[in-house]
């Protein structure tokens, strides 16, 4: 690999450890980002600190004011909402594609993502996040049309973030991987119309969930 493909290997796995502090909550709504204290925590010079600061701040997880550096910026229900108004468009594009077209691979590794659910620690909010993801983007990352899985991987990325101080009740955990498990026999089946279905009461009951969660605390 390159130098630049080396800094921006480096610059990448900055970006998503500073935004895994966020949505873990060791960095909140609110704080201050110094360039000096970031460096010093993740090791980095100053440079790549601050291109992933002006990154995070074009894709709205921070902002930067003059003489003053970048704040983190809170959640609020407006932006949690517009986000996934807009996956709950994308989702059933990408799997009445998947249902359709899917090959034994594919099937295979969405697989692998639901046993790695099925296997982890269901107290871990942040990780069962993550892998909730990683399910839906098998999905979408294999689709002809890379710019809505673009889409889709940037909304999907924010909403994990913004919505970090939302609780998942363990019932809703338990019917997520059931829902998952329905619509990876769907996709096997071949069968789109059950497919879109559970992927439309999947990505609904998400929403009721949120909705709760964001009135109880106030968002």
């Amino acid at each position: 690999m390159q130098a630049g493909g080396k800094a921006l290997e480096a610059e990448t796995t900055l970006y998503e450890a500073i935004l895994e502090d966020i949505a873990r909550g060791n960095l909140k709504g609110g704080d201050r980002l110094k360039v000096s204290a970031l460096a010093k925590q993740y090791g980095q010079s100053a440079s790549p600190i601050r291109e992933v600061l002006r990154r995070m701040q074009g894709e709205g997880f921070v902002k930067i004011l003059h003489n003053k550096g970048a704040v983190i910026v809170a959640a609020d229900a407006l932006t949690i909402q517009n986000i996934f108004e807009v996956l709950q468009l994308l989702e059933p594009y990408f799997v009445s594609w998947f249902a359709e077209y899917a090959l034994p691979e594919m099937l295979e590794e969405l697989d692998a993502v639901h046993q790695k659910i099925l296997d982890a620690p269901k107290d871990d909010l942040y990780l069962f996040r993550k892998l909730d993801t990683e399910f839906h983007y098998v999905i979408c990352k294999h689709h002809y049309n890379d710019a809505a899985a673009d889409t889709w991987k940037r909304l999907r990325t924010a909403l994990s973030v913004h919505a970090s101080r939302l609780r998942i009740s363990p019932q809703r955990i338990q019917t997520i991987i059931e829902e998952h498990a329905l619509l990876i026999a769907a996709c096997k089946a071949n069968d789109s119309k059950a497919a879109l279905e559970i992927i439309t009461q999947h990505v609904n009951g998400s929403f009721h969930q949120m909705s709760q969660q964001m009135r109880a605390i106030g968002i």
